[in-house]
């Protein structure tokens, strides 16, 4: 599993945040933390608990997916493709074949 990129998550939090015009103070009040924390988090140096995180994604109406790993519904094919790409091409119908599964699985489990 890849590792978790704090910067990245602090860029997308940064980018909705001005995106909805709300500063670090003011998103920190509506968080209740410090305005310290905020900076540090959208700079990558501060870790968030699941909760802070959770909070996050409500306030700035960012879904928990793309905040965290940056895929949206406007994304998803460009991941796929970024991860097939790395595959060597006499494995990829077989990765193709495996998503497939697990998709059937998912639809057949609800």
């Amino acid at each position: 599993m890849d590792k978790i990129n704090y910067k990245e998550i602090g860029n997308r939090i940064r980018q909705r945040r001005k995106e909805l015009k709300l500063t670090q103070e003011k998103l920190s009040e509506i968080l209740e933390i410090t305005p310290t924390y905020i900076s540090e988090i959208e700079r990558g140096t501060g870790i968030s608990s699941l909760a802070t995180i959770t909070k996050l994604s409500k306030v700035l109406k960012l879904d928990l997916d793309y905040l965290v790993f940056g895929i949206s519904d406007t994304n998803i094919d460009k991941t796929f493709s970024k991860i097939l790409n790395k595959i060597p091409k006499e494995n990829q119908k077989l990765y193709i074949d495996i998503c497939e599964n697990i998709a059937n699985t998912f639809i057949n489990n609800t």
